[in-house]
């Protein structure tokens, strides 16, 4: 009897896990479609387009990536969590999913970024940098904090109202004690050219994208905006590192899923990816327009959507922070 009831516990307790390999094993059944909330040609697509182009051939599926912008990426994201939950949705987005919430008008969003969707992976993110207008002569943040609160009236930028840029530069305010007011554009190009001629003291900006001026002594870097140093970018010290240890904002793009895709779906998408993004030529190709590569589990993608969520919703709330 004891010998019998074993036998039955052990069987029973493989019936999961011959579930999840069989879920594995008939993944996918039918093409893949990659939702991205944004026109075509940013990071996001390009992510998506290098990643399911090798996708397709390792899983012997097509993988369509698919445009759907509007709303601030919101008319995408709402697509995809209400898309079957099998694996054969997905979503690339940047990290302003998780700001939609919060500086959108209510009744605009009609998604819970945690509730609604399951992290797959982080497949990259970008070192965003503080750059001041040489003219200022400061050279790091202390220097900054300094020539603002002796110059109150400064003023910053990176993109639109309610955008990463924005709240980083309130997070400073807040965190520094300092006065500075948000010039908002359409768009980092004319936010950038601003800055460079001069009517703009300081600008939140990708790295890639200021390189060459900061080369040129037409910008200075004061920082970056990553939680650590940067192997990429090692003449870059961290603002946290500058006696702000919570100036800390990410910028990151990454892989969901609907809420309740299978675990064994999941895990297969992760597996795969983060292959993907160990071969040469795809590192190459994204490490050559300034991606970061990161991979690793879901939950490394779980932890940031968390952490922006828990560092942002205060600085929205006090600041009145709301999107254009």
């Amino acid at each position: 009897m004891k010998t019998l009831a074993a036998l039955l516990l052990s069987c029973a307790a493989c019936l999961p896990m011959a579930a999840a390999h069989a879920a594995d094993a008939d993944y996918p059944s039918r093409p893949i479609t990659i939702v991205v909330p944004f026109p075509p040609g940013g990071s996001p697509d390009m992510l998506a387009r290098v990643i399911g182009d090798k996708l397709g051939q390792r899983l012997g599926q097509t993988v369509v990536v698919e445009n759907r912008p509007g709303a601030s990426g919101t008319i995408g994201a709402a697509h995809v969590a209400r898309a079957a939950p099998d694996g054969h949705t997905l979503m690339m987005t940047p990290n302003t999913f998780v700001l939609s919430p919060l500086v959108l008008p209510k009744g605009v969003v009609t998604f819970d970024v945690q509730a609604d969707f399951a992290p797959v992976i982080l497949p990259a993110k970008t070192l965003m940098v503080l750059a001041a207008h040489p003219r200022l002569g400061v050279k790091n943040l202390p220097e900054l904090v300094t020539y603002a609160k002796a110059h109150p009236g400064l003023t910053y930028t990176g993109s639109a109202n309610g955008s990463p840029q924005h709240v980083a530069g309130e997070m400073l305010k807040q965190m520094a004690g300092i006065d500075m007011s948000f010039v908002s554009y359409k768009g980092l190009a004319p936010a950038l050219n601003d800055t460079l001629g001069g009517h703009v003291d300081l600008i939140f900006v990708p790295y890639g994208n200021v390189a060459q001026h900061v080369k040129a002594g037409a910008l200075t870097v004061l920082g970056g905006l990553d939680e650590e140093r940067l192997a990429s970018a090692p003449e870059v010290v961290p603002l946290r590192e500058q006696g702000y240890p919570r100036m800390v904002v990410g910028v990151w793009t990454g892989l969901f899923a609907p809420r309740g895709t299978p675990a064994p779906v999941v895990d297969r998408l992760n597996r795969e990816i983060n292959a993907i993004l160990a071969l040469p030529d795809v590192k190459q190709r994204l490490e050559g327009a300034s991606q970061i590569l990161v991979g690793g589990p879901p939950a490394t993608l779980a932890k940031v959507v968390k952490r922006d969520l828990d560092t942002y919703a205060p600085i929205v709330r006090s600041a009145g922070i709301t999107a254009d």
